[in-house]
């Protein structure tokens, strides 16, 4: 019984430390672009990880082969569809008009089998209430819609208006959880030394007491300690 245990154990570790690995490799976009091939090839990927942790009678060599061949696919996909635009279009698709000038075309709705209703409710979660106020409405290959209003409606902007605004660059985190970025740090110029004397200055001598800790696009630290009072919910 304890053997049986063991093994189950063994088997889940390295199922779930293969799965890791792969889905490193297949990379990011298989999150952020989540196509219907790359779903269904996760669900596959994610059963043969459970069937290797748990079933006896599926052979490691055999599991693992399964896993690979199902995590290379998209990844040679993905290649194939970088080298060539024609082969990019064929697996992905092509974005589609759901509205042009405030107009819903039907015919496109029907291509992409989606409703009026579908349609309106992406144009509500963009702050679109009024379809009068957009000029295009597309769908993405990723299935997403985007919406860009007509100029009219559009925010105004420094530019609009001829304003010079500063430039802001990405803030630079230097402490998180306690422990000190020594490699952004020097991206800064900047040592332990200084961000010492940065902290003291706010009457903090341990940096173990910052939860985060960031350089802003004014070159002066932001600091979050630890512990901090937990604020009243206003959402009741």
């Amino acid at each position: 019984m304890l053997r049986d245990i063991l093994i189950t154990a063994l088997r889940s570790i390295i199922s779930i430390v293969i799965l890791f690995i792969l889905t490193r490799i297949m990379g990011k976009k298989q999150l952020s672009q989540l196509t219907f091939f790359d779903y269904v090839v996760g669900i596959s990927i994610g059963s043969i990880s459970a069937g290797l942790a748990v079933d006896p009678s599926i052979n490691y060599s055999e599991g693992i082969t399964g896993l690979i061949i199902y995590a290379l696919f998209p990844i040679i996909l993905s290649l194939i569809s970088l080298k060539s635009y024609k082969a990019r279009k064929l697996l992905d698709g092509k974005p589609t008009i759901l509205i042009n000038n405030g107009k819903i075309i039907e015919e496109n709705l029907k291509k992409s089998q989606l409703t009026v209703n579908d349609v309106l409710e992406e144009c509500r979660l963009k702050n679109v209430f009024d379809l009068a106020d957009v000029e295009f409405a597309i769908l993405e290959t990723s299935g997403k819609v985007s919406v860009e209003l007509k100029s009219a409606n559009q925010p105004l902007t420094p530019k609009d208006m001829n304003l010079q605004t500063a430039y802001k660059g990405l803030c630079l985190i230097v402490i998180i959880d306690g422990k000190i970025l020594d490699d952004h740090l020097q991206m800064m110029g900047k040592d332990r030394i200084w961000i010492q004397e940065m902290l003291e200055k706010q009457n903090i001598f341990d940096f173990k007491e910052v939860l985060l800790g960031y350089i802003d696009s004014n070159k002066q630290l932001v600091i979050q300690k630890k512990n901090e009072p937990k604020p009243l919910n206003p959402l009741i």
